[in-house]
C-alpha cells in the first residue's frame, strides 16, 4: 500500500487517509461480529470527525464468496459510494478488494481468476485488519470462493492491492485465544514459506526474517495475555511484514496443500 499507518490508536487516522483519496463516502465492508465488538463504530466515529459519509455492508459471514462480492457491489453502487473501508480479518479485506475492482471492470469476478487479468484499477480501498494473521492489508492477492463450481479462486493483480492500510494493534486486544493462535501461526507460515520459496529475493527476505522474529518472539505472550499491548503490537507488525514478504515472493508447499 502507498500509505501504511501502524501503532496503537492508528485507526484514528482513517478520516485523513480517506479524505486524502478524495473520497466523500465509503462502504464499510465487515461482518456482524465486528459490529457487535464495536470495531465498526470506532472506524465510523473516526470517519465522522472528517465529515466522511459511510454505509455498512456487514454480510461477510464466512470466507469470501462471489455472492458477498455481488451483494456488496450492489450496495456500493446504489448508495453512491466512492471508496471502501475493510474492517476485519482476511475475509472482509478480500471482499472489499474484489468489490473495488468489479466497480470498474466489466463482467463477473470469475472472469479474472488467475494472475494479472484485471485491466483497470478499482475504487480506493483502506484496509483495517482486526487480526494479526492474513496480512491481506498488504497483498495483491484475494481468494474468492465460487460456490457454484466448488472452487477457491485466486486473483492476483496490483489492482487488488489496498491503497492504504491501518495496522492498529488495539483492534486485536479482544481476540480470543484460539483465534490469536490460529491467525498467528498463519502469519508465521507466510513468513517461513516466503523465505524458503524459490521466488524469494533480498527485499522479501528482509520482511520474512523480521516477521519470523516478531511472531516467534511474541505469539505465546499475545496468546497467554491478550491485553499485553507490546505483544499485540509486535504481532500486528509481524503479520503486516508477513503479508508484504509473500506478496513480493510467494508462498510455498503449505498453501499449495491447503488449496
Amino acid at each position: 500500500p502507498s500509505s501504511i499507518v501502524y501503532g496503537p490508536g492508528a485507526v484514528e487516522s482513517i478520516g485523513d487517509l480517506v479524505a486524502g483519496l478524495s473520497v466523500k463516502k465509503v462502504l464499510i465492508v465487515t461482518d456482524k461480529v465486528m459490529v457487535q465488538l464495536g470495531n465498526v463504530e470506532t472506524v465510523a466515529n473516526a470517519l465522522k470527525k472528517k465529515e466522511i459519509d459511510y454505509e455498512v455492508f456487514d454480510q461477510v459471514a464466512t470466507e469470501p464468496t462471489i455472492d458477498f462480492v455481488e451483494l456488496g457491489l450492489k450496495q456500493y453502487r446504489e448508495t453512491g459510494c466512492q471508496g471502501l473501508v475493510a474492517v476485519g480479518g482476511g475475509s472482509p479485506i478480500d471482499t472489499a478488494e474484489a468489490i473495488s475492482v468489479m466497480s470498474t471492470n466489466s463482467g463477473s469476478i470469475r472472469d479474472y481468476k488467475g494472475l494479472d487479468k484485471l485491466t483497470k484499477s478499482g475504487a480506493p480501498v483502506v484496509a483495517v485488519p482486526t487480526t494479526a494473521g492474513t496480512g491481506s492489508e498488504a497483498t495483491r492477492i484475494a481468494v474468492i470462493t465460487d460456490e457454484e463450481n466448488d472452487v477457491k479462486m485466486m486473483l492476483g493483480s496490483n489492482y487488488m492491492l489496498p491503497h492504504a492500510a491501518i495496522a492498529d494493534p488495539m483492534l486485536t486486544v479482544g481476540m480470543p485465544q484460539g483465534l490469536t493462535a490460529a491467525t498467528g501461526i498463519d502469519a508465521l507460515t507466510h513468513a517461513i514459506e516466503a523465505y524458503v520459496s524459490v521466488k524469494n529475493n533480498p527485499m522479501s527476505d528482509l520482511f520474512a526474517l523480521s516477521a519470523i522474529r516478531l511472531i516467534s518472539g511474541n505469539l505465546r505472550m499475545a496468546w497467554s495475555n491478550g491485553k499485553n499491548v507490546e505483544a499485540r503490537s509486535n504481532m500486528m507488525l509481524g503479520a503486516l511484514h508477513g503479508g508484504i514478504t509473500f506478496s513480493n515472493s510467494s508462498v510455498a508447499l503449505v498453501h499449495g496443500m491447503a488449496r
